[in-house]
């Protein structure tokens, strides 16, 4: 059980939102003026996010808080929610920022216990994520913060919350992962909102868990990455991946009248969901169809994995064709990695338009971005990735920024 919480501040602790565009300008006077406009979340279970530190202390566990915010504000906004630590890490403590480990390690040191899976980093977007990464701890991440869920799909956390009294119950933390992950490493498993990962709202996407490529070093120790991968090939993992599949569905609040995988292409002879759906139907309600044909591939793509989003939704355009009127069925699309989204995008366009009543799609596992650490070439800090708040590129940008730094590079 872990024993060691520590918490990022805004959009976690507390609902600063209304600051958000003073905090990112660094306009600190402003903020200090307006201080009383942070609210507190409303209770989820039986506690509100700002009432876990106490609570967490209360049960004799450590508590630190790590922000990108400077002390002073950290302060206030801690007092003026009655908020307890152990310590505190803020903006000035350390040379570099999140995504950089070095806050999280320096709260680490003062509370004198080294990094271990065991504590646990809670936060609200991926810059928390990846830190907690790269520091030796678990992340947890909160529905309730701002960050879009395909963004933080993308990233995902170990644990994905939507309640926070689903942290105090230490006893279940180690079996709050992804379904996908839980079976296929043989963890322990308690099912929660972030049992799936939820990747997408339109249409609605579910992930059993994460996909690292070779190149990440968080494959070696995948086993779902690795039955995912296996799967390709043959069916070794059908049955794992299966049981995986039809457990998902029986946690759904949503029931659809059939299961449709993604098409094979013309030239593959073997469909890799053949036997996986079989598995999957002795763990689902018997009145839900597989129907393998309910999708055919009308046209071959050559070079798709390595087209960008823009082109492979170019490409992959009418693509595919379906030999069926669905006559308003609720359809859950199959795929084994969602990556872009176009695919399962344009399968799911032709069942609409062929009569589909509502679609959903859920995947094996997401494709995860690769955590790498960048160091800015002009003062040498970590860089972090930003985004243009107008057209909502991402771009490198140094942590020292605006005070030390103001480089910046090509995502």
């Amino acid at each position: 059980m872990p024993n060691v919480f520590l918490f990022d501040l805004d959009m976690t602790l507390v609902d600063s939102s209304a600051l958000a565009h003073l905090r990112r300008s660094q306009m600190w006077n402003a903020v200090r003026q307006n201080m009383n406009l942070i609210r507190a979340f409303p209770a989820q279970g039986r506690a509100a996010p700002h009432e876990l530190p106490a609570l967490l202390r209360a049960d004799g566990q450590a508590v630190g808080i790590v922000t990108s915010s400077p002390e002073w504000y950290a302060t206030a906004v801690l007092q003026q929610f009655r908020i307890p630590y152990d310590v505190l890490v803020s903006y000035g403590d350390t040379e570099n920022h999140k995504p950089d480990p070095a806050p999280i390690e320096e709260a680490l040191r003062r509370l004198g216990i080294a990094a271990s899976r065991e504590s646990l980093y809670i936060g609200d977007d991926v810059g928390d994520v990846e830190a907690a990464y790269h520091a030796g701890l678990a992340s947890v991440a909160v529905r309730w913060g701002p960050t879009s869920i395909f963004e933080l799909s993308s990233s995902a956390p170990d644990i994905f919350m939507s309640k926070a009294s689903t942290l105090l119950r230490r006893d279940r933390i180690g079996g709050r992962g992804y379904i996908g992950e839980a079976l296929t490493s043989k963890w322990p498993f308690h099912s929660h909102w972030g049992s799936i990962l939820h990747c997408d709202d339109e249409p609605v996407v579910y992930a059993l868990g994460r996909y690292f490529t070779a190149s990440d070093p968080r494959h070696a120790t995948s086993p779902l990455s690795a039955a995912v991968l296996s799967l390709k090939n043959n069916d070794s993992q059908a049955q794992i991946l299966g049981e995986c599949v039809g457990r998902a569905v029986a946690l759904f609040d949503w029931n659809p009248d059939c299961i449709i995988p993604v098409p094979m292409k013309p030239s593959q002879e073997r469909n890799r969901f053949k036997e996986l759906l079989e598995s999957a139907s002795d763990h689902f309600d018997e009145d839900i169809e597989v129907e393998l044909s309910g999708l055919k591939t009308v046209k071959e793509i050559d070079g798709y994995k390595q087209m960008n989003a823009l082109q492979r939704a170019e490409a992959i355009k009418d693509a595919f064709d379906t030999d069926y009127t669905w006559s308003g069925a609720k359809i859950l699309l199959l795929d084994d990695v969602y990556t872009t989204g176009e695919t399962t995008r344009e399968c799911v366009r032709i069942l609409n338009a062929n009569g589909a009543g509502e679609v959903r799609v859920m995947a094996i596992a997401k494709d995860q971005r690769v955590f790498s650490r960048k160091t800015c070439s002009a003062c040498g800090r970590s860089m972090k990735i930003r985004e243009n708040h107008t057209t909502h590129e991402k771009f490198w940008g140094c942590s020292g920024y605006p005070d030390h730094c103001r480089h910046t590079e090509d995502f």
